[in-house]
């Protein structure tokens, strides 16, 4: 059971960061659009990605999820 819940915590931390990632994208260009109209220049280049802290908290999350998978025994 430990193995599966750790198993379940990697793959939905790893399919939470791509929707994240996905996300974060799709609303830069919607605000890349909205300034070029407002604007009405060329292309603008703006937004820096997801913060720092999202990025460690995924990694948290995954080592969770590998402790979990690693048996007992061997962390004895």
């Amino acid at each position: 059971m430990k193995k599966w819940i750790g198993v379940l915590i990697i793959v939905q931390t790893v399919l939470f960061g791509m929707l994240m990632i996905q996300l974060e994208k799709i609303m830069n260009k919607i605000g890349q659009v909205g300034l070029v109209v407002l604007r009405k220049e060329g292309t603008i280049v703006s937004g820096e990605g997801l913060p720092v802290s999202n990025y460690v908290l995924f990694g948290i999350l995954i080592i969770l999820g590998i402790y979990l998978l690693i048996p007992e025994e061997k962390l004895k």
